[in-house]
């Protein structure tokens, strides 16, 4: 009796460990990065302040991930990718994000995953891989709202540089 009972718990055991590994699907699993690329950001003084960079992964999408060096307690960083060059800015967004700092002298990273297609106005979307901004004339700004003269807030660059082609 002692037998059929260890021989049935270990079956059952069995079929739980594989009902476990069976569950684990491919979506839970990190994505693999086929490609990469990374641009620097500068700041004011042309110093490094950043770098962008580019994965692309294995479900037919890329991330774009933003990173700020250094950053200010409290303080509201806008993060976001124009049409253009730094030298011939437009005011074309492609992607923002805003994100508030935790704590001074950290990094912030702003990340964008998943990137499948860009809205091109309210009605229509299209198609946006990995090689798409490779190709794409844009740049990055890192800005900050100045809250402090509530009369008349100003932007403030913390960071900026050139992506895909207009990096070229």
């Amino acid at each position: 009796m002692l037998k059929n009972q260890a021989r049935t718990l270990g079956l059952i055991a069995i079929a739980v460990s594989g009902i476990t590994i069976a569950s684990c699907s491919k979506n839970e699993e990190p994505d693999k990065v086929y490609r990469s690329k990374e641009y620097p950001l500068k700041d004011k003084a042309n110093a490094a302040a950043g770098k962008v960079t580019v994965q692309e992964t294995s479900d037919s999408t890329f991330r774009l991930t933003i990173r700020l060096d250094k950053s200010t307690k409290d303080t509201s960083y806008t993060f976001a990718i124009l049409k253009g060059s730094t030298g011939t800015p437009t005011s074309d967004t492609a992607f923002a994000m805003r994100i508030t700092s935790q704590t001074t002298g950290a990094p912030v990273d702003a990340k964008f995953d998943r990137i499948d297609s860009i809205q091109i106005d309210e009605t229509h979307k299209q198609k946006f891989t990995y090689d798409s901004l490779l190709k794409y004339q844009a740049f990055v700004n890192v800005t900050f709202k100045d809250l402090e003269d509530v009369a008349a807030p100003k932007d403030s660059l913390v960071a900026i540089g050139n992506i895909g082609k207009s990096a070229q």
